[in-house]
């Protein structure tokens, strides 16, 4: 990445703040349950400040900056989501209800819109967190103009899910979650081919 701010950084830091929405939204389910989540994150991981990029940013070290903050949220979201299941296995429907939710709400800014679909996995890339924008994490497969497939080309998630002791199954269940959401909002159907193949497709 470049030594000054560009609109990929900006990009990426929005991605951040939306996946620490969701976090937020842990936390909130973690008091129905007696668990200090955001305390013990914020002590183990670091607190997030939702600020302005340009006044938080490190402009000597860019990427550095914007990595540690990736890892931050990633580790949060493994740590909520685990803990939440040690404490009650049952929590799982209502972590899926809010990731089900998030995925509805972006569906619904596209309501009444005639998105390509190309424009449409844009969205699911500009609101899901895959790690840095050089990991490539995930490319195009096919594509017409009723339907998209990506593939996953590497897991990004999984080293943050193993050292807090996490199953990262449960983060692909809860991503399918916020596609189903999205795709049902934008009059689509989402299709998991594969453990690695995705496709958002028109209906008939």
């Amino acid at each position: 990445m470049s030594a000054f701010l560009g609109p990929i950084h900006y990009w990426l830091y929005n991605k951040i703040q939306l996946q620490q929405g969701i976090v937020d939204e842990l936390y909130k389910l973690g008091e129905q349950y007696t668990l200090s989540l955001k305390e013990t994150c914020d002590t183990t991981f670091g607190s997030f400040d939702n600020k302005p990029l340009e006044e938080m940013i490190d402009h000597g070290n860019i990427h550095g900056w914007l990595q540690e903050r990736v890892s931050q949220v990633e580790y949060k979201y493994a740590y909520c989501v685990t803990n939440l299941l040690k404490k009650d296995p049952a929590s799982f429907e209502k972590i899926k209800s809010i990731l089900y939710s998030k995925g509805k709400k972006i569906g619904i800014s596209f309501q009444g819109h005639n998105k390509t679909m190309q424009e449409i996995y844009k969205a699911v890339t500009d609101n899901l967190l895959d790690g840095m924008p050089c990991d490539h994490a995930n490319s195009i497969a096919e594509q017409d103009e009723n339907s998209i497939c990506w593939k996953r080309n590497t897991c990004v998630h999984e080293s943050y899910w193993n050292e807090v002791g996490g199953n990262i199954d449960y983060y692909y269940e809860l991503r399918d979650a916020w596609l189903e959401g999205f795709a049902t909002e934008c009059g689509l159907e989402y299709q998991k081919i594969d453990p690695l193949t995705y496709c958002l497709r028109k209906g008939e």
